[in-house]
């Protein structure tokens, strides 16, 4: 049975301490995964997706968190991707914001009820606290990073 499904935010789909410098890498590493979990059916499909939104403005939020996002058919239900990298790195040109901590969301392109907008505020008001960021940037175990997020779980269980 698989326990990730129709949950946002997903164990199998967390990973810590990678060595992974660009956003590029970022995002292939992310997609890569997501693509091998069955959460999406198509890397370049969706990869495009999200690099075209990326063109648009940078998804680097501050507190070295960027949140990139995007909508396709290539996804089979919504998702969070988190991946936090050894060092940080300069995630976009456009503002030389460094990063080490990136939230990859998903959405299909049906999209009900904007869902991605509600999973970006969702997590947004959970990073303005400092003692939830400092948690995800000082947790060493998947288990206690998917503890700390389930609760989106709860907020987005999409009705």
């Amino acid at each position: 049975m698989n326990m990730s499904a129709n949950r946002v935010i997903r164990n199998d789909m967390i990973f810590l301490n990678e060595r992974i410098s660009s956003k590029e890498n970022a995002l292939y590493f992310l997609t890569t995964k997501a693509v091998q979990v069955k959460i999406i059916t198509q890397q370049e499909e969706f990869l495009s997706k999200v690099l075209e939104r990326e063109a648009m403005v940078s998804t680097a939020v501050g507190y070295q968190i960027a949140m990139p996002h995007g909508k396709s058919q290539a996804v089979q239900q919504p998702f969070i991707g988190f991946l936090r990298t050894l060092e940080p790195f300069v995630w976009s040109t456009q503002d030389n914001e460094a990063v080490n901590m990136v939230f990859l969301i998903g959405v299909p392109a049906e999209n009900q009820g904007n869902i991605h907008l509600k999973v970006i505020s969702q997590l947004s008001k959970k990073l303005l606290h400092d003692s939830f960021r400092e948690q995800l940037s000082q947790l060493n175990q998947v288990d206690e990073i998917y503890s700390l997020l389930a609760s989106l779980n709860k907020n987005l269980s999409a009705k």
